[in-house]
């Protein structure tokens, strides 16, 4: 930790607001005796959270140089947990010849929690395939009730996977364990060793399919026009601060905007800050808590080149220190934002503040907006606040390069955050031909020799009735369904079709 914050004074942490003399581990018989999230000196905690992710990357590292002693050349990697806040995978990822995870999302979560995982995977290595390395075939062991997967639901998560770049999908477990806490986990071949149960059979299913599918989608690269960028040091930085509201939380407000995006048939990139944004028309990054480097002149050139940039919320407040900027409020991102904030409302989350031009509510936080070059696009309803921006617009940029930035500035309901982005979508041209399809997801690949492969998966119990949008074959049952014909997928179906 110390090794970090070389060339502060020796005497006194700037950026941990404290003496060395004074430092402990951050734990429950320190400053996180009211739990982990509690803590006197966020700067310190940030560094501890930092110092384990190096910590244990160097255990793997010790692992890989061990392998590469006597091998040079098989990859190496190690299965992530999609969405995991103890580590941040984006310091893994460089020494990981290729990503894996392994898939067990909440049991409430929407289509997109998982989606929303996968693309982070895929991000981590530039946009290269990854390894679905875990996903139960039938049930899990390890939560207070763990239902059935029925019958459908692990092809179609399959395809999930593969629709957002999986380049192989495998099972924990293939044969179940006798004993210990994971003797009832889904398996494909249970204790008693049969090949005639609906779960082998579903699984033996699959795999016909996927024989079929082929080479076809492998080594296929996602392009995404839109990305969204996650942060780890954003998600701990917002979580264990003091103020303005402990109910906040990264990854349902990261999680909302990506599935406006997805539910309208935009094909997102998951980002970290230090990437090429250069790809991108549309920039997504809710609740950048922490702004580093240069992040905030990339973005702005963003917009000056015509894109838009979205952020929300509790963005651009803090250094890499977790120390707050000694500015107005968005820091960095003001200039871009074209807004100033003095003092924001936080609230319990019973209380609902209306947004009327979005037909919206909104919960917990509710920054004060001073507009300073932007325009309103909705206002908050009630309280003395009433009439002031909880959504704003900012032109950035001259000419035919004019972009936007827009801000929104308190935590809009999934229809309100569905207005704003589909707004924004489509001032460049990137709704989905399907978007208005309910329960319909859509995933765009395009295979190293130039095919484009769309999927199509139904998330419904009820069979989705389309139009097809262009000429295709479908890869899974070799027909081919021209442009305006009727395109029916089966309840919790999944065509994969190869554009003409």
């Amino acid at each position: 930790m110390r090794r970090g914050l070389q060339g502060l004074a020796p005497r006194e942490v700037h950026a941990w607001c404290t003496t060395w003399a004074e430092i402990e581990p951050p734990n429950a018989l320190t400053e996180h005796w009211r739990g982990p999230d509690h803590t006197a000196f966020q700067g310190t905690t940030l560094d501890y959270f930092r110092f384990t992710t190096d910590a244990l990357l160097g255990c793997f590292l010790a692992e890989k140089d061990a392998i590469r002693a006597h091998d040079p050349d098989t990859p190496v990697t190690t299965n992530f947990m999609g969405m995991y806040r103890p580590l941040d995978y984006h310091r893994w990822a460089p020494h990981l010849d290729f990503a894996s995870w392994d898939s067990y999302p909440p049991l409430d979560a929407p289509p997109t929690w998982p989606a929303l995982a996968h693309d982070l995977m895929r991000g981590l290595k530039g946009g290269a395939p990854f390894w679905l390395m875990e996903q139960t075939p039938s049930t899990t062991a390890c939560r207070d009730v763990n239902p059935l997967r029925r019958p459908g639901e692990l092809r179609l998560a399959t395809f999930q996977a593969v629709a957002h770049g999986a380049d192989a999908a495998l099972y924990f477990q293939m044969r179940a364990s006798r004993g210990a806490c994971e003797k009832y986990h889904g398996a494909v071949i249970g204790h008693a060793s049969r090949d005639d149960t609906r779960v082998f059979r579903e699984v033996a299913d699959l795999g016909r399919e996927l024989e079929l599918l082929g080479d076809a989608s492998l080594g296929a690269r996602t392009p995404a026009r839109t990305a969204l960028v996650f942060d780890w040091d954003s998600w701990w930085a917002l979580e264990i601060s003091d103020g303005p509201s402990r109910l906040v939380r990264y990854q349902d407000t990261v999680h909302a905007y990506y599935r406006a995006a997805r539910e309208a048939g935009a094909d997102v990139d998951v980002i970290p800050q230090t990437a090429d944004l250069t790809p991108y028309d549309v920039v997504l990054a809710p609740a950048l808590h922490m702004i580093k480097g240069d992040l905030a002149a990339r973005l702005e050139a963003v917009a000056a080149r015509g894109g838009t940039v979205l952020t929300t919320f509790l963005s651009g407040r803090v250094d890499e220190h977790d120390r707050a900027f000694l500015t107005d409020v968005p820091g960095p991102l003001a200039p871009l934002m074209g807004i100033r904030i003095d003092e924001w409302d936080s609230r319990a989350p019973e209380f609902v503040q209306t947004v009327p031009e979005l037909g919206a509510e909104a919960r917990l936080v509710f920054e004060i907006v001073q507009p300073r070059g932007a325009e309103p696009v909705a206002t908050y309803g009630t309280d003395f606040y009433a009439g002031t921006p909880a959504v704003t617009r900012n032109r950035f940029g001259e000419g035919e390069g004019e972009g936007e930035g827009w801000y929104v500035a308190t935590a809009l309901d999934q229809p309100g955050v569905d207005h704003v982005v589909r707004r924004i979508l489509a001032r460049h041209h990137l709704l989905g031909p399907y978007a208005d399809q309910p329960g319909l997801e859509s995933a765009t690949r395009v295979a190293p020799d130039g095919t484009g492969l769309l999927f199509l998966l139904n998330h419904t119990t009820d069979p989705a009735h389309l139009t097809a949008h262009a000429t295709a074959t479908d890869l899974l049952t070799g027909k081919r369904v021209e442009q305006g014909e009727p395109l029916t997928l089966d309840p919790l179906g999944t065509a994969i079709l190869r554009m003409q």
